[in-house]
């Protein structure tokens, strides 16, 4: 008897953990799959259920009349929780019918082997209405910007604009009077801000006003200016993020985002390739890096330019597939980089590399736009901080300047395109500001700190490396996160910084996201993504069918890049659409 109960028992566990794992794929499939009509009509999450309820029919019955559906949630929701499902701890501020969804639906959902936290505010009652390991400090990522945008604008202001100016000494005016012949003997200063924005060409057009003045020839000084610190990266970069575009130097000279364009090219496989860069800039760039055929080829790893034959082509197997391959790029000084390595695939590849050394690089392009410009100066351009003695600021006298945009739209393109360039120089101009000194990224983390603190926000247990989320050295709560969400909410002057979020299927990095891009979550969500590898954050407002609204923060991190590529959709998607159908 005592055996024959056992083997009921084990089979009756083997069947239930394949029928569990026939209603997880049921549940994917519904969850991911464009909504019927019907569903519209009562909601995905009620389908859900009763697949759930379907499953649970084997161990407890599970009856609802059909024209009871769309009143019967609760019923079904408790009959979920009374189920003895083995989980860690859950914080839920109240058994409340939200609550009691969003964590039957989260047992079901929950990834195995990345780390969660959660946490769900209505915007209607201005109560959590969910938590979820919401106190467990995790990295943040992008969805760090956020702090930087409130920080920035209660310390800048709305108005806050960058100044980029070139000045000179003089008691009067510079006119055509004060030129002899063409040849002017004052000192120029090109005064630099740490503006993301600055372009080449609105250097130019400074530069250029000399020429409007009569000006061929500067007998004097240019020194080129700035009043922030020196500290190129924030403690915690990933060194091999630094040659990327996206991890450019946070330098007070910046010119065209510190970034450089061009193309690696070549006529057939297994051949040096050539770089092309754009624009004609001062930087040298070397390479042997090749292109390799996916399915013909498999080159010899990491080829020295010795090794070439005298057609410039790579020894080659004409066996197996091509290995894995990636590009290698060093960084030498004076803006001098080396590519090496190979690339699967197509035959053509874009380039965009950060630059160094921005400090010499301002200065080599200031010295070759006067050369273009017609303006001699024989003279080396210097660089140094912008002096504070009053009596040079009393007999500074501005020639040219340029204004950036206003902070609502440096805000805007920060938070749509999440840009790391602009959020981390606002961090070292809000820390600047703060402190009315040169700040570095402690100063400035540190000042950030304070200024939330100051509105109610209490970060003491958080780390802040940088602005932008890119240092691995940032640690946030959900709850933090959420503080400053409902921060802006509830205060008015700080309520259009929601608005500046990127609209799912519509605007920023959640306008291709996948499965935000399509029904039941395109136009529905409104967040700030926060992406790197083994993180997949989100924190934002929903729309849901309840007609209430919610903010949200959904931390994944410990993310593995082989079961992400393995995802049916990601987690965050999944459990915004069970929220599309959240009782009230």
């Amino acid at each position: 008897m005592r055996i024959s109960q056992g083997f009921h028992q084990l089979t009756s566990s083997i069947v239930s953990e394949l029928l569990m794992k026939a209603f997880m794929n049921s549940m994917l499939f519904y969850l991911t799959r464009p909504r019927s009509s019907y569903e519209h009509q009562y909601g995905r999450g009620t389908q859900a259920l009763w697949l759930l309820c379907a499953f649970l029919v084997t161990s407890q019955p599970c009856v609802v009349k059909a024209t009871e559906l769309p009143n019967q949630q609760s019923t079904i929701q408790q009959s979920i929780n009374q189920q003895p499902i083995s989980t860690p701890q859950i914080d839920k501020v109240a058994q409340q019918p939200a609550a009691l969804y969003l964590d039957s639906m989260l047992q079901l959902l929950k990834p195995m082997h990345s780390q969660l936290g959660i946490t769900v505010w209505d915007m209607t009652s201005q109560q959590t209405v969910f938590e979820y390991n919401n106190q467990s400090l995790m990295q943040p990522a992008s969805v760090q910007k956020l702090l930087t945008a409130l920080a920035a604008t209660k310390q800048l202001g709305k108005e806050f604009t960058y100044q980029t100016r070139l000045t000179t000494l003089a008691e009067q005016p510079l006119d055509k009077s004060r030129i002899d012949h063409g040849i002017y003997s004052g000192d120029i200063y090109v005064e630099f801000s740490g503006d993301p924005t600055f372009k080449y060409q609105d250097l130019r057009l400074l530069l250029a006003s000399l020429s409007q003045l009569g000006i061929t020839e500067l007998t004097g000084n240019i020194v080129l200016t700035s009043e922030q610190d020196s500290q190129l990266q924030a403690p915690g970069w990933v060194w091999d993020d630094l040659g990327i575009c996206y991890a450019a130097p946070i330098s007070p000279f910046i010119i065209d985002k510190n970034c450089v364009y061009g193309r690696l090219a070549t006529e057939g496989y297994n051949k040096i390739a050539n770089i092309t860069m754009m624009g004609n800039r001062p930087i040298e760039i070397s390479s042997d890096a090749y292109f390799v055929n996916p399915s013909t080829t498999l080159p010899i790893a990491k080829p020295a330019v010795k090794s070439l034959t005298d057609t410039g082509v790579i020894p080659t197997l004409l066996t197996g597939s091509a290995p894995q391959c990636h590009l290698s790029l060093s960084r030498f000084d004076n803006n001098r980089y080396h590519l090496s390595g190979c690339y699967v695939g197509a035959k053509s590849l874009p380039l965009a590399i950060a630059i160094t050394e921005p400090q010499l690089y301002a200065q080599q392009i200031v010295a070759k736009q006067l050369a273009s410009l017609g303006i001699v100066h024989q003279q080396p351009i210097t660089a140094r901080k912008m002096s504070t003695d009053p009596q040079f600021i009393a007999q500074r006298y501005i020639i040219a300047s340029h204004q950036s945009a206003a902070l609502p739209q440096l805000l805007e393109t920060m938070l749509l395109k999440s840009d790391n360039l602009i959020a981390d120089s606002l961090l070292k101009k809000l820390g600047e500001d703060y402190y009315q000194a040169p700040s570095d990224f402690a100063q400035s983390s540190q000042a950030l700190k304070t200024i939330l603190y100051s509105i109610g926000i209490d970060l003491s247990n958080a780390n802040i490396a940088d602005g932008s989320g890119l240092s691995r050295y940032n640690l946030l709560t959900p709850e933090h996160v959420l503080s400053v969400l409902t921060t802006l909410y509830q205060q008015p002057q700080y309520r259009f910084l929601l608005n500046l979020l990127p609209e799912s299927g519509v605007s920023g990095t959640l306008r291709y996201k996948r499965y935000f891009n399509k029904s039941p979550l395109k136009n529905h969500v409104f967040a700030k993504t926060g992406s790197m590898l083994g993180i997949a954050n989100l924190a934002g407002k929903v729309n849901v069918s309840n007609g209430h609204d919610y903010l949200f923060v959904l931390f994944e991190n410990g993310l593995s890049p082989q079961i992400k590529k393995q995802q049916k959709a990601p987690f965050s998607a999944i459990f915004l659409q069970t929220m599309m159908d959240v009782p009230r």
